[in-house]
This record gives structure tokens, C-alpha cells and sequence, in this order.
């Protein structure tokens, strides 16, 4: 047998076996039907890229919110949080408790302080005694004593016989700001002229 006639041979059994083995019209659209629905991925790793992609995402977010400047520790000791602090020491055998108010309360109290003395840059008073050197005033509402030199007086009284004026005669007295007597004088009619 040459070559050619192999050749031959080997074509027609191809093509023999070809026509024995061809596909139906059947077989050729589910195997297209096979090739198409294999291009879209199952649903399950879908939706796993989607849980790592989210969880991702939240760890990106813990992380930038734990390295923010503004955070602070659960536990930070921070006084200012607290109305007082005590402190309790041991020394020499002896119990000791200390209390320290804070700069808020502090500055409360003195806001406080700032403006009841505006409120009494102006007052009234009676003389309730009068010695050689030092007058006694009590304001109106009885609550503060003003004890005060009789130089002084001399020196801010409006009028120059301040001495005629007499235990229990009605004063008005005003401060400068730092609370400093400025002026003092007599009211007129002080017997009728009720404290108030």
C-alpha cells in the first residue's frame, strides 16, 4: 500500500465515522444551552465577594474611628468631670481627707460674687454705732457690716458736717468696681425714711 492510497483510506473511514457519530439538532442546542448558562457565575460567590467586600468596608471604617484624634480611652481620668475630689493620705499615722472644689464650681462662685457687688454698687445703711475712730453701717438687708475709718468717711462724705449725723441715720453709700467705698451721704429725712 503506498501512501496515497492510505491517505484515501484514512479520509473514508473519517468520514464514515463522522457520519455515524454526528450530533442530533437536539444535542447541539442543549450543549448551547450548557455554554451559555456556564458564563454567569453561581450565586454563592457572589455573594461571598459581597460579605468580604462589606466586611472590608466596616473594618476600614473601626479603624479610622479607633485612630481619630478625638477619641478617648472607656477609662481616662479627667477631674474636670468631677464636682469635687477628695484625697485620702495616711501620714504620720493620721488619717487625713482633704476635699478640692473644681475651677467650674470656683468660677461659678465667683461670677456670682461679680455680681452681687454690681447689684451693691449702690446701697443704703443705717449708722448703727459711731466711736472715735471707726463707724458701724449695716446695709438694709442685714447682711453685711461695714465697719469703716473715720478718715475715711472724712474723706468721701459729700458734706462736711458728717459728725451731727447721728446712731441710726439712714446712709447711701456707692463702690467703685473693685468694691471700694466711693461716696457716703446722709438721707433726708431719716426718721421718716424707711430702710429699704
Amino acid at each position: 500500500m503506498n501512501d496515497e492510497q492510505l491517505n484515501k483510506q484514512l479520509k473514508a473511514e473519517f468520514s464514515k465515522q463522522k457520519q455515524q457519530n454526528r450530533l442530533s439538532q437536539a444535542q447541539i442546542n442543549q450543549l448551547k444551552k450548557q455554554c451559555r448558562s456556564s458564563k454567569t457565575p453561581p450565586l454563592w460567590p457572589r455573594m461571598q465577594w459581597a460579605f468580604a467586600s462589606l466586611a472590608a468596608i466596616f473594618l476600614a471604617y473601626l479603624l479610622f474611628t479607633d485612630s481619630s484624634p478625638n477619641s478617648q480611652p472607656l477609662y481616662a481620668l479627667n477631674f474636670e468631670k468631677y464636682q469635687q475630689v477628695e484625697i485620702h493620705t495616711l501620714q504620720q499615722g493620721q488619717y487625713n481627707r482633704a476635699l478640692i472644689s473644681q475651677k467650674q464650681q470656683l468660677d461659678n462662685a465667683m461670677q456670682a460674687a461679680k455680681d452681687n457687688l454690681s447689684q451693691v454698687y449702690a446701697t443704703q445703711g443705717r449708722l448703727i454705732e459711731k466711736q472715735t475712730d471707726t463707724w458701724f453701717i449695716a446695709d438694709c438687708q442685714q447682711q453685711t457690716l461695714l465697719e469703716i475709718s473715720t478718715e475715711l468717711i472724712a474723706q468721701i462724705t459729700q458734706q462736711n458736717d458728717y459728725q451731727t449725723n447721728q446712731v441710726g441715720t439712714l446712709l447711701a453709700f456707692k463702690r467703685n468696681a473693685q468694691g471700694q467705698l466711693v461716696s457716703l451721704s446722709a438721707l433726708e429725712n431719716n426718721d421718716s425714711t424707711t430702710c429699704g
